[in-house]
């Protein structure tokens, strides 16, 4: 049964238009946290497959990404966020390539409760894209060149908020989609990759959020899937019209984590007992369950074959059944998760804030291995290649790779 049930699952993974295994190119990767990177490393420690480690100019939060053998990451620097940067670095060494430096059109005091480089760049065949919390939206090419650049606010308006913002673009095609929710009326953008001009602007109502959106396909229509403190709502990617909408359910941690999605099953994580919850695409008012205790603060709930995993701010795991919402197992990782989770198919990998890692079996859920790395700050995100993670704190890029 493990077997056929490996062979099921990877065989879906694949079909799904999986990312290609050199490729990470924006926040949880393509939106899923799957991965079809091979060879990926097991444990590691400081001593043991760390092939490289370079500090960061300045602090952030943000994931790194991947294209073409080039790692990009964005920080800034100074006590009121200054200068933004955003930085290329070879995957094979760890070379800096080139760094893009400029001053912020909004500066703001910089401390731990605020958003820092928080939104995660995306990348593609032409370029590199990249959002700060300032405002500032930024297209560079794969040289460092400065294709264009764009400050989103209107005249008046203040998208500081209580933590500031740490929703990430997401790129479908030509277009870069930006889910901008302050605190006071949100807006969702449609940008022109090639030349950063508005497609549509829609503005939305008060609802705050941290997390990013997701593209989804529905009845051959690409859809975006926003969450926040007001629930779930759903737009068109053509023109930003509302599809549809689902009041809150336990708001706390809409905010931060992302929808997960598999087919037209989407999982709402909240980080209130109660609050997590499943529906259908094609019955969005109605509600498919509700797990009882599963919850998550920050990381967004990683779906791998038949399981939804969420991890808590302590670092419980919690495995649920995608179909039922019944609660299948818990057990304590060594800390708790601001990065989700990843899965190659075969594993689940989870990064905790303190360095720690632990991998499990998709299949059996058993541990496969732990691991720990010294570092100096939070673990804010991951990404996957073939053979390689690279794992980003607040300063300081590490690659993780397998023993050739």
């Amino acid at each position: 049964m493990p077997t056929m049930r490996k062979a099921i699952t990877f065989a879906a993974l694949m079909a799904s238009g999986l990312l290609a295994g050199d490729s990470w190119p924006g926040f949880r990767g393509d939106g899923s946290s799957l991965t079809s990177a091979r060879g990926l490393p097991v444990a590691w420690s400081d001593q043991s497959n760390v092939a490289w480690s370079v500090g960061l100019e300045g602090y952030g939060q943000s994931s790194p990404v991947i294209q073409s053998g080039t790692v990009y990451v964005t920080s800034t620097v100074g006590s009121r966020k200054e200068t933004l940067v955003i930085a290329a670095y070879r995957l094979s060494d760890g070379e800096l390539a080139w760094v893009d430096r400029r001053p912020s059109s909004a500066p703001t005091e910089a401390h731990e409760r605020m958003a820092n480089a928080a939104p995660t760049p995306v990348v593609d065949n032409d370029g590199v894209y990249a959002f700060f919390e300032s405002g500032d939206l930024i297209g560079l090419d794969h040289a460092g060149k400065q294709r264009w650049a764009r400050f989103l606010p209107r005249s008046g308006e203040n998208w500081v908020g209580n933590h500031g913002l740490g929703s990430s673009p997401v790129l479908s095609g030509d277009r870069l989609f930006l889910h901008v929710a302050p605190f006071g009326g949100g807006r969702l953008y449609a940008i022109a990759n090639e030349d950063g001009l508005d497609v549509w602007v829609r503005d939305l109502p008060p609802a705050p959020s941290f997390s990013t959106p997701v593209m989804i396909q529905h009845q051959g229509r690409s859809l975006l899937l926003t969450t926040a403190g007001g629930g779930v709502a759903a737009y068109g990617s053509d023109n930003g019209e509302e599809v549809f909408r689902r009041p809150a359910r336990g708001g706390r941690g809409y905010a931060v984590p992302s929808a997960g999605v598999a087919g037209s099953l989407v999982v709402i994580a909240s980080g209130e007992a109660g609050g997590t919850h499943a529906f259908r695409l094609d019955a969005p008012d109605e509600t498919l369950w509700t797990a009882d205790k599963a919850t998550t603060e920050f990381s967004s709930p990683l779906i791998a074959g038949e399981r939804v995993w969420l991890v808590n701010s302590v670092g419980v795991l919690f495995e649920v059944d995608l179909q039922t919402g019944q609660q299948v197992s818990t057990r304590r990782l060594p800390s708790g998760c601001w990065a989700t989770g990843i899965t190659d198919g075969e594993r689940l990998y989870f990064f905790g804030v303190d360095g720690t890692a632990a991998v499990l079996s998709q299949f059996s859920g058993e541990m496969v291995a732990t691991s720990q790395l010294s570092t100096e700050g939070r673990v804010y995100g991951v990404a996957a290649a073939d053979g390689s993670f690279v794992v980003r704190t607040g300063n300081r890029l590490v690659r993780i790779a397998s023993k050739p």
